[in-house]
């Protein structure tokens, strides 16, 4: 999936403007409040973070726009309790709790897929003298659980494995003590999860993050460096976007993916006609049963390496072109020529016909 924003692990690999370029060559065009799509691996309870590092290397965390902060999930708790606690909104504590003494929040709405990020405001109290379980739940369902506290940062990730509005989250306690005050806060980001893998599909962001070209770094177990992007607008540039439903190797995308780049491109460069005619001949006559004429379209652009392989790959899938005027092409019968490369960067001829501008005329000849 990032063929269109190629993610490195080492970031002497990052494979666009390299110095040696020669030639003006296109940076990675976004927007200044949202990306083309992007995925990476990591671990599946692990809070990841998203830098911006401008052309100074200058770092800025801009974790907290892949989440939706408008309001935290927990706003408040039920006891069901026989010891002393205090509960005001979001925040909790127990000077005596009894054992099955236990806490439920308010119900809450996840949607499948995406990641719920829970955060104890001091870890330290995570480890008090009660011993804690910590419950996820759907409908009274238990859909995580946590029992190990020592040494834990008081951070994780949450996926949602289904789409609903009665999720609640649980706090047991299953040996009396105290438990100091504390609020748990869970926000949903706008990143996707199926296991390890993560992946953000072009939402406009909470908040605007950049205006100067930069490019991501992200730390997640391990750490990934995109190639350089500019957050120009995408205003008169061209939209290639692929997509399928269908698995791709059943794990990364259980239910289906999209993913698009914006080029400086132009539709209807050298149209070309396609055309069939179907018949018999008769006495050195064609007798014409059907004819398909359809337009073939022509765009021409500079890529990558890796927007060569991703355009390649995207043929298997179903292909939308929205050119630099609005006008929508579904695109099919793709073409691709060998691109005539310049140190790495290649010229690229993409062809296609629209297949909501195809003319069919067919005739029941009783003439043949």
């Amino acid at each position: 999936m990032n063929s269109f924003l190629d993610l490195h692990t080492d970031i002497d690999y990052q494979n666009t403007n390299r110095a040696y370029y020669t030639g003006t060559w296109e940076y990675i065009n976004i927007a200044s409040d949202y990306f083309i799509p992007f995925q990476w691996e990591g671990v599946s309870t692990e809070i990841f973070n998203i830098y911006k590092v401008d052309i100074d290397g200058n770092e800025t965390n801009i974790t907290n726009a892949f989440y939706d902060t408008s309001a935290s999930k927990v706003t408040g708790w039920t006891e069901t309790t026989t010891g002393t606690w205090s509960i005001t909104g979001p925040l909790f504590s127990a000077t005596s709790a009894d054992a099955n003494d236990y806490i439920t929040s308010n119900t809450f709405s996840l949607t499948e897929g995406r990641t719920l990020s829970i955060d104890f405001d001091s870890p330290a109290n995570c480890s008090p003298s009660a011993t804690w379980t910590f419950y996820i739940k759907k409908g009274g369902v238990t859909k995580y659980t946590k029992t190990s506290f020592a040494g834990w940062d008081g951070s994780f990730l949450f996926e949602a494995p289904e789409t609903g509005s009665d999720y609640t989250i649980v706090i047991e306690i299953s040996s009396g003590g105290s438990a100091t005050l504390s609020v748990v806060t869970a926000y949903q980001s706008y990143i996707n999860q199926s296991g390890n893998y993560f992946w953000y599909n072009g939402f406009q962001l909470a908040s605007l993050y950049t205006t100067d070209v930069c490019y991501l770094k992200i730390v997640h177990d391990s750490t990934y460096y995109s190639d350089w992007l500019d957050p120009c607008g995408l205003t008169g540039k061209l939209k290639y976007k692929v997509s399928s439903e269908f698995d791709y190797g059943g794990i990364k995308y259980e239910d289906g993916y999209e993913q698009w780049i914006y080029k400086n491109a132009s539709v209807r460069r050298s149209p070309r006609a396609e055309i069939e005619q179907i018949g018999d001949q008769r006495n050195g006559v064609l007798i014409l049963e059907k004819s398909v004429s359809a337009v073939r379209y022509v765009m021409k652009m500079k890529c990558t390496e890796a927007e060569y392989e991703a355009f390649v790959h995207s043929i298997g899938g179903t292909v939308e072109i929205t050119d630099q005027t609005g006008k929508v092409y579904d695109a099919t019968i793709l073409e691709i020529s060998d691109p005539s490369w310049h140190r790495s960067n290649g010229i690229v001829e993409i062809s296609f016909t629209d297949q909501n501008n195809v003319n069919v005329w067919t005739k029941n000849n009783s003439t043949l």
